[in-house]
């Protein structure tokens, strides 16, 4: 029987395509027992700032592109009230209360959202000199929300906050993970791993927005067997694309910022100061 759109992402199960599901429990359970092999071989996690940025240093491109990833920011949020909840676009994943966590998604596992990242053009940019990311998005959490313990089921997939509005009272908008309490500092990444359990929660009445960025981390043969035929099977599966359909949501396209350009001193040719674009390729 052919299964309607609308019931893809739907709790217990998983829809590898429209005709054929997998129960979304036994899957998880087996990809978390595989997990206790892929963690042995995971950098120490989670970390912040110096720790972060010294373990991981291509994440360096988001802090040179930091005011111009703000910019794209104001731009996405003067159309706040199009973004959805993360449970409208992906109805198996958490649910906070009305639409106090918004995600606007640019990518999902490999997927670039042309209609979103055409509002965001220089954050994507900066996303594209980072090797490996498969998903990236803007989570927007709002003052008094509260993201309750979880974990994600990708065991050796990284992930990185890199946080762009914090409120005036940073330590009272918090995240523990793996036993670690951090809260965010306007461009302090943090990097931790999403199989470990962790929650939110946002003590003021101020909006938090974070930019997320999820990539693998390298693992030797034969585990990056796994992980690899883990990646390609939900790449193409009915649930990704799902997702990709529902986070689509069309805010009007922002022109990208204009390089800097200079002057050679004997060629005279003009150049400009930005680094020629990346191979979006991955």
């Amino acid at each position: 029987m052919e299964v309607d759109n609308a019931k893809v992402g739907q709790k217990g199960r998983f829809y590898l395509t429209k005709h054929i599901w997998v129960p979304q429990e036994p899957i998880e359970n087996l990809n978390l027992k595989m997990s206790d092999m892929i963690l042995r071989r995971m950098p120490k996690l989670p970390l912040g700032g110096d720790d972060a940025i010294k373990a991981f240093p291509v994440l360096t491109e988001l802090k040179k592109a930091h005011a111009k990833i703000k910019a794209d920011l104001q731009y996405l949020l003067s159309h706040h009230d199009e973004i959805p909840a993360l449970h409208e676009v992906h109805p198996r994943d958490l649910y906070v209360h009305g639409r106090a966590w918004r995600t606007f998604l640019l990518k999902i596992w490999g997927h670039e959202i042309k209609e979103n990242t055409a509002a965001v053009p220089d954050t994507y940019e900066a996303i594209c000199r980072i090797p490996g990311v498969h998903t990236a998005l803007f989570s927007i959490l709002h003052g008094g929300a509260e993201i309750t313990p979880h974990r994600g089921s990708a065991a050796g997939v990284i992930r990185f906050h890199y946080p762009l509005i914090v409120p005036k009272e940073p330590e009272k908008c918090w995240m523990e993970a793996g036993g670690h309490h951090f809260f965010w500092q306007e461009g302090v990444p943090i990097v931790f791993d999403d199989t470990r359990e962790h929650w939110v929660k946002n003590q003021t009445e101020e909006t938090r927005v974070v930019l997320i960025i999820d990539f693998n981390a390298d693992m030797p043969f034969p585990v990056n067997l796994f992980t690899g035929l883990r990646y390609h099977l939900i790449r193409h599966s009915s649930e990704v694309k799902a997702v990709h359909e529902r986070a689509a949501i069309g805010v009007p396209p922002r022109a990208p910022s204009v390089p800097e350009t200079s002057q050679g001193l004997i060629s005279m040719a003009s150049h400009t100061t930005s680094p020629a674009k990346a191979d979006h390729k991955r």
